[in-house]
């Protein structure tokens, strides 16, 4: 016979026990760790040393979804750490790269990148020592996507531009693995220590790579939006920017430390060296499952799951209310002490009312142009159209002129320098269900980057999709949240997941809605000086039209570098 009292006393007792240790996390210090290179060049992370959160003036950690961040820490001059940074510079032995890595909860969350600079400062009379880092999705920033990784780059490059069309999930796994066995393996350049005979083995013993992706084959697991990874020689993250936008999709990654007993399953080789950097696309937003998933909702009926499906020739997406929501909710829910959510059922929500009390900021803007123009050549047709030309030039020549056979050729290198880019070089696409949500009064059109070398490719079905994409109506909910919220950014939910957030003034008003958005950006950031302790600054949904001056501008500028570039390796080509 069950005995009911003791079954109810054991079930507190693991919910208290559950508590207390979300209570620990709630009030858990940052794990700060420094490490550098091996003194012999060998493959390998070694520990430097760890930093109290005690000694730290000033710290800021942000993440955010797909775009490299800096973060940074100011210590005391007479820090150990800090007067190692100082030396560097002079320091004929050291190698000159500084890791840092912030890890919590156990290290179920971290943060990690490269030393970008230092700079010791005084202020009021008082002198304090800053150091820069960035993190570790800045390597996406220098790797190039070349034509052909196959081939050698100074020598031959065929075809003329990379070409990927798959699974975007699995595309962009497979074209940063690519892209590491050329860096990495060295199958056409040298070692970074030639006369080390070790390095090179690397294109077989890949657990010298500081580099590794995780994915899984995408017959068996991919279910995430088909499309077209390509490059002419751009960097990856560049490279990769639309695609994760259109899929809704997040790069992760993560420095895997052995020597404190860590490992990353599913890798293509068994042990990686000691701060291997493991980079992985991750699906957390769901957008595209085909089951759908929670897009809205209501504060009264919750969330509402939403089925996406293609619409209009694949450049707009129709949303279907699923009414009979049969779908099955994780097993990982049922298990006790499991913290986290799922993108097939996100269940996180976050109300901004007056019994929480953080400061928090709601924005949002309606679509923009509702036409979308792409292209600026089409090579198909210039040569149809100089086929033509020297066709009927060499007709006229040989029946008028006496048989003059090259008169169409002439013809064509005086007409052709006048034609070229101008028969059917563009592509307009004009969005009907955005015209008729948004009225008479409407933005009308946009030319989208991305297509210019050929208007006719698989390259602008992908801008025009961009385009609609980054100009459709947005939210943005930033919320600062210290330890005493029940909700533990980085445990219950990561960057790129999908949670709600709900706001009291708008119910007061009479609109029940609840936002559901991925999480665009956190920031870890605590002030000792000013008596500030450890805090998350969360922000759901990204409302590019409220962007800061500085952020847009930011963007606006990588953008132009990455254009200028392409523009360049094409002039020269």
């Amino acid at each position: 016979m069950i005995n009911g009292t003791a079954l109810l006393d054991a079930i507190e007792h693991e919910v208290n026990l559950v508590r207390a240790q979300q209570a620990v996390y709630r009030l858990q210090q940052n794990e700060i760790e420094t490490w550098v290179n091996n003194p012999d060049g060998s493959a390998g992370a070694q520990f430097l040393a760890s930093i109290s959160d005690q000694a730290v003036i000033k710290q800021s950690w942000p993440q955010r979804k797909n775009i490299s961040s800096q973060g940074y820490i100011e210590l005391p001059t007479d820090h150990a750490v800090a007067r190692y940074a100082m030396g560097l510079p002079n320091n004929p032995v050291a190698k000159k790269n500084l890791l840092i890595s912030i890890s919590r909860y156990n290290g179920k969350w971290r943060w990690s990148g490269l030393l970008r600079y230092w700079k010791l400062q005084r202020r009021n009379g008082i002198y304090s020592f800053a150091i820069y880092f960035n993190d570790d999705l800045q390597y996406l920033q220098y790797l190039l996507v070349p034509p052909n990784p196959a081939l050698p780059l100074p020598v031959f490059q065929f075809p003329r531009e990379f070409f990927l069309y798959a699974p975007l999930k699995w595309a962009i796994s497979m074209t940063m693995l690519m892209q590491f066995i050329r860096v990495e393996g060295h199958p056409w350049t040298l070692p970074d220590d030639p006369f080390d005979l070790k390095q090179w083995t690397s294109l077989i013993d890949w657990a010298q790579w500081q580099c590794h992706v995780k994915a899984d084959p995408f017959l068996l697991d991919d279910s995430s939006l088909w499309g077209c990874i390509s490059s002419r020689m751009n960097a990856a993250d560049v490279t990769f920017a639309d695609a994760l936008d259109d899929g809704q999709m997040v790069i992760g990654y993560r420095r895997v430390f052995t020597i404190k007993g860590e490992k990353y399953d599913g890798l293509l080789t068994p042990s990686v060296a000691n701060g291997a950097l493991v980079f992985e696309v991750f699906d957390r937003s769901g957008f595209y499952l085909p089951g759908g998933t929670f897009l809205s909702g209501t504060i009264a009926e919750g969330f509402i799951r939403t089925a996406v499906t293609y619409a209009n020739g694949y450049y707009e997406d129709a949303f279907t209310v699923v009414g009979d929501n049969e779908s099955l909710t994780p097993d990982q829910y049922y298990q006790s002490g499991f913290m986290g959510t799922f993108a097939t059922r996100p269940w996180i929500c976050i109300n901004d009312d007056q019994w929480h009390d953080f400061d928090s900021e709601l924005s949002w803007s309606p679509a923009g142009p509702v036409s979308v123009v792409v292209g600026g050549d089409n090579p198909t047709a210039d040569a149809i159209a100089r086929l033509i030309i020297e066709s009927v030039g060499d007709m006229i020549g040989y029946f008028l002129l006496g048989g003059f056979a090259s008169a169409g050729d002439i013809a064509a290198d005086v007409i052709m320098p006048f034609l070229v880019g101008t028969i059917a070089a563009w592509l307009e696409w004009k969005n009907i269900g955005r015209t008729r949500e948004l009225g008479w009064m409407h933005l009308m059109e946009m030319y989208q980057s991305g297509a210019e070398n050929n208007a006719w490719s698989l390259s602008a079905t992908a801008a025009i999709r961009g385009a609609f994409t980054s100009t459709r109506a947005q939210t943005g909910h930033q919320i600062k949240l210290d330890g005493s919220h029940w909700v533990i950014p980085g445990l219950h939910f990561e960057i790129g997941d999908r949670i709600g957030s709900t706001h009291s003034e708008l119910l007061k008003n009479g609109i029940d809605v609840m936002f559901a958005d991925q999480v665009e950006e956190m920031v870890l950031a605590g002030d000792n000086s000013a008596g500030q302790p450890l805090t998350w600054d969360v922000t759901i949904g990204l409302n590019k039209a409220a962007m800061t001056q500085g952020e847009r501008t930011a963007r606006t500028l990588k953008k132009v570098l990455a254009t200028v570039q392409n523009i360049g390796v094409h002039l020269i080509s």
